[in-house]
């Protein structure tokens, strides 16, 4: 019989270790503390303020729940690797044990996972040596680091890069390494596609035809990216103040905080990144451009805060900011504005933002809900939302063409204007087809996207910038 060698006693020694398993530095994808202070921001500002003034204060997941804001633990994303190396553990009899600073929270995601023998808020680690003086403890965090090839006996293993103050300097026990965030991640969470929108800055110097000099198009062109990093930072404030109602969305659960791709502290030092680059940006044009731009944003903050949370104003709201991004481009190139564009804009934005809605809404009474949760809508106002964007989208292509009729006819800025009247039938059946679509349940929920993909919107777009190009 072969003796058995200190290194295989090591390793044995290992595979018998409970593990004590960080829910924080670990299990966990997200900062739950950073959670806590941002839905206290948005749901109890005033609690949030409390709990920042006085120097005695609870932690913070605690001091939100007892103010009434208690994140869903049932919502909260967990490390997939990690969580399926534990339960591998534990199919094959190994102890776990979930350390938490938090117990309530510890408790919940406990009885989610139904894999630990016990929660502790700190583990007794002299009590645990006296007791099993030849046993290895292993804490489980983010990220594993390699492990000396036989740690002395009767020490607490640990794993991380990352531990609570009363690990100390022990070994490290290597578990496998977990997926870090990408470039992918960050270009999601900028959602570059929406900078399509920002396409109708360029509107005012297409539609100044001949008069539209090299000059303006550039200031136009710096003006589509001023407004595109202002829009990527109100996502980002959006994406991080609505996390518990991305996470109850099949779709929007994916987006990156949302999901835990992201760390939440990242998301937050890029906001004020993104705003710095687009005041750079706007300081390069007409200073109204910049006062247009702080009304954008200032609207986008109101309506991630609570325009969202109100039924009817959410849409109107969304239509506003579609139109400030007109008024923004006219500004930005010394244009006068046509107030039949504004107006035009808003109501065809309006019936975009329904669209948004109602294709929410239809999702959620085909699987069975009738509530859409921070929204202030019912299934009940799918009727409704019907008739409002079917009746501002008509309206919207009668006002288009009230402003081709007196404003861009009279001027005489097209060789062939009556070209530009083409535009109306086209624009009226793309939106009449994307209700259709809508009302059969074959709209996606963001109706920019669904045009970015839709190979049919393609042609259209095409055919009214031949409009355009044949009216010059």
């Amino acid at each position: 019989m072969s003796a058995t060698t200190p290194m295989a006693h090591g390793t044995a020694a290992r595979a018998q270790a409970p593990l004590v398993v960080s829910l924080e530095e670990g299990l966990l994808r997200t900062d739950v503390r950073l959670e806590a202070a941002l839905a206290l921001l948005r749901r109890a500002p005033l609690a949030l303020l409390r709990w920042l003034v006085f120097p005695k204060r609870a932690p913070i997941v605690a001091h939100a729940r007892s103010s009434g804001v208690d994140l869903d633990p049932d919502l909260l994303p967990l490390e997939p690797q990690l969580v399926d190396y534990l339960c591998a553990q534990h199919r094959q009899g190994r102890r776990l044990i979930l350390y938490a600073r938090d117990r309530d929270l510890g408790l919940a995601i406990a009885d989610r996972l139904k894999i630990f023998e016990s929660v502790c808020d700190q583990p007794n680690v002299e009590h645990e040596r006296s007791e099993r003086a030849a046993a290895h403890f292993a804490l489980v965090t983010r990220a594993g680091t390699r492990v000396p090839e036989e740690p002395p006996p009767q020490e607490l293993v640990v794993s991380g890069k990352k531990s609570p103050a009363w690990v100390g300097a022990l070994p490290i026990e290597a578990l496998p390494s977990l997926a870090s965030a990408g470039i992918g991640c960050w270009l999601q969470a900028l959602r570059l596609h929406q900078w399509a929108k920002n396409l109708l800055l360029l509107l005012p110097v297409v539609l100044a035809g001949p008069l539209a000099s090299a000059f303006d198009w550039i200031r136009a062109l710096v003006a589509f990216l001023a407004m595109g990093l202002t829009a990527s930072a109100g996502y980002f404030v959006n994406d991080l103040l609505d996390l518990e109602a991305d996470r109850r969305h099949p779709i929007k659960r994916n987006r990156p905080f949302a999901s835990g791709a992201l760390p939440l502290m990242a998301g937050i030092a890029a906001v004020p990144i993104l705003l710095l680059g687009a005041l750079a940006l706007a300081a390069l044009l007409p200073t109204r451009f910049a006062l247009a731009l702080g009304a954008y944003l200032g609207l986008t903050l109101s309506y991630s805060f609570w325009l969202k949370r109100v039924a009817i104003v959410d849409v109107v709201g969304l239509g506003g900011l579609f139109t400030l991004r007109v008024i923004a481009g006219a500004f930005a190139i010394t244009a006068p504005l046509s107030y039949w564009l504004l107006t035009f804009s808003m109501f065809l934005f309006l019936s975009l933002a329904a669209l948004k809605r109602y294709a929410e809404l239809d999702r959620l009474a085909k699987s069975g809900g009738t509530i859409l949760v921070d929204r202030g809508y019912s299934t009940l106002d799918l009727p409704l939302l019907v008739s409002l964007g079917v009746a501002s989208g008509i309206a919207s292509t009668v006002i288009f063409v009230v402003y081709l009729v007196n404003e861009q006819f009279p001027r005489a800025l097209y060789t062939q204007p009556g070209w530009l009247w083409l535009a109306f039938p086209i624009l009226l059946t793309w939106l009449l087809r994307a209700w259709r679509l809508a009302v059969h349940g074959k709209m996606d929920e963001d109706p920019v996207l669904f045009a970015l993909r839709d190979p049919l919107s393609h042609a259209m777009a095409v055919m009214v910038l031949g409009t355009l190009i044949l009216a010059w």
